[in-house]
């Protein structure tokens, strides 16, 4: 089945909890789910954000860091799904 979706550019300080990002993994994307956001700065640092999701299967959550200014692919929604 494919299924197209409504997705938009933003930088990794604009994600709040509930966002749907696509995260490119291993030459394919993967839902991520944001539970939790984190910021923070160390002296001569540049600004780091820390998203987490709830526990995969039953796991650990994921965690990902990233550089203020870092683009991620936010899903807004589903365009079209054909089988």
């Amino acid at each position: 089945m494919n299924v197209n979706y409504y997705v938009q550019k933003v930088p990794v300080e604009s994600v709040r909890p509930g966002f749907s990002l696509a995260i490119h993994q291993d030459g394919d994307y993967r839902l991520f789910q944001v539970e939790c956001t984190q910021m923070s700065q160390r002296s001569g640092r540049p600004v780091m954000f820390t998203l987490m999701s709830e526990p995969v299967d039953g796991g650990d959550p994921w965690v990902l860091e990233c550089e203020e200014g870092t683009p991620l692919v936010r899903i807004l929604g589903v365009c079209e799904a054909a089988s």
